[in-house]
């Protein structure tokens, strides 16, 4: 299977903006109200979403781990045998005894990018950002750049790795800063920006280091550390 963790990314000139699926949420509503039933509990989360042969949605791996079929299959993406990264909103579909594995139905995706090590070429230009964590095998984040619609550009570098000693066992520091590149876009109104970097990737790591993660803000830098 090919994987593509850069969602849309290098189809939409490097912007991430929210997918529209082919179903009609209005529609939805107004069946909902006509048979007076709930809007359903929605779940948002960050997951790896696969394509099959046609390209269209077949499963998604939450990063707790859990798998889902996905049960509108009427949803088509670009490439056929791709992992995407992605925000999901879903609802688990109720089980039965020929449910390996669970199902699910999606309501919303929004596009998130897999930070590559940009450490060649690193630039801290600033960006606002709402949130970050930890779960699974990726450190995700919620970034906030000021923009007009033009091209920014993402990654992480390494600034430094320091090693260290417990106990007699090996562990390391691993001390990164999120690359952004603001380019010739104005500074105007806020986008939302989701990334995550996939921490097996990092240059050198292995379990059990910790990962510091750097974010050049407009009021400084600010840091976060993880035992991932």
């Amino acid at each position: 299977m090919n994987v593509r963790h850069v969602f849309c990314l290098r189809f939409l000139r490097r912007r991430m903006v929210p997918v529209v699926l082919p179903v009609a949420v209005a529609s939805l509503l107004v069946a909902c109200a006509e048979e007076r039933e709930p809007y359903p509990d929605i779940i948002t989360e960050m997951a790896d979403i696969h394509t099959d042969h046609t390209g269209r949605l077949c499963d998604m791996l939450t990063d707790d781990g859990r798998h889902y079929a996905i049960s509108n299959t009427n949803i088509a993406l670009h490439r056929p045998d791709t992992v995407y990264r992605a925000v999901v909103g879903f609802v688990p579909e109720p089980a039965t005894a020929y449910s390996s594995p669970l199902s699910a139905r999606i309501y919303a995706l929004t596009a998130a990018q897999v930070l590559a090590d940009s450490t060649a070429v690193v630039r801290h230009d600033p960006t606002g950002i709402e949130s970050m964590w930890a779960e699974g095998s990726y450190i995700n984040m919620q970034l906030t750049a000021k923009s007009q619609g033009g091209i920014h550009r993402w990654g992480y570098a390494v600034d430094s790795r320091v090693m260290a000693g417990i106990d007699g066992r090996r562990s390391a520091r691993h001390y990164l800063s999120v690359h952004h590149v603001q380019g010739t876009d104005p500074q105007s109104y806020s986008i939302t920006w989701y990334c995550s970097i996939a921490v097996p990737a990092i240059p050198q790591y292995q379990a059990g280091d910790t990962v510091t993660v750097t974010v050049h803000t407009f009021t400084g830098a600010k840091s976060w550390t993880f035992l991932p």
